[in-house]
């Protein structure tokens, strides 16, 4: 009778653990900003391709956050296929976590086409954790393809740390200033 028991407690947990293996545990979008309502979802690849057609339109487009403004949150760079776009926040309204980088997003908004000076490319060069290019490096007038976000969702987001909003409600002073004219 014990080795019956034994036989049956040795057999339901195997059948567990298997069937525990086929879970996928499904990680949570979190929100930034207004809610997004579009259905259709683009790549950044894709958007940047065919800019020329999608400028002023309001879109959703998907890709990997490459980096995020380390001074307050206010700005991300999102990638895909080697592909770039510059992602600003609707009336600094809301912010993004500084450890977003790497993660899953969809954002919601306008895209166009910008011409920065070299000041302000070396200043986001220099607000960024790793950039790609150097401050130093960065010379003359860039082309940037930019989306202005009502909303954001990130996979696997997080509130924005008490730190970081100390940050932004200027209770904390950054290492540099920071011009919201970006």
């Amino acid at each position: 009778m014990k080795t019956y028991r034994f036989l049956l407690w040795a057999l339901a947990l195997a059948v567990l653990i298997g069937c525990s293996s086929d879970i996928q545990i499904e990680e949570e979008w979190h929100y930034y900003g207004a809610e997004l309502t579009k259905n259709d979802i683009m790549t950044v690849s894709k958007a940047v391709e065919q800019i020329d057609e999608l400028i002023d339109q309001a879109i959703v487009v998907q890709g990997v956050i490459k980096e995020v403004c380390q001074s307050r949150g206010c700005w991300m760079v999102v990638e895909e296929n080697g592909k770039s776009i510059r992602v600003r926040f609707a009336d600094y309204g809301y912010f993004v976590p500084w450890e977003s980088a790497g993660k899953e997003v969809r954002m919601q908004g306008t895209l166009n086409i910008h011409t920065v000076s070299e000041e302000q490319a070396r200043h986001w060069a220099e607000e960024a954790d790793d950039p790609e290019v150097k401050p130093e490096d960065i010379h003359g007038e860039q082309e940037v393809i930019m989306m202005m976000a009502d909303g954001v969702a990130i996979k696997g987001g997080t509130p924005i740390s008490p730190e970081q909003q100390a940050v932004i409600d200027g209770e904390v002073d950054t290492d540099h200033e920071h011009d919201h004219t970006h």
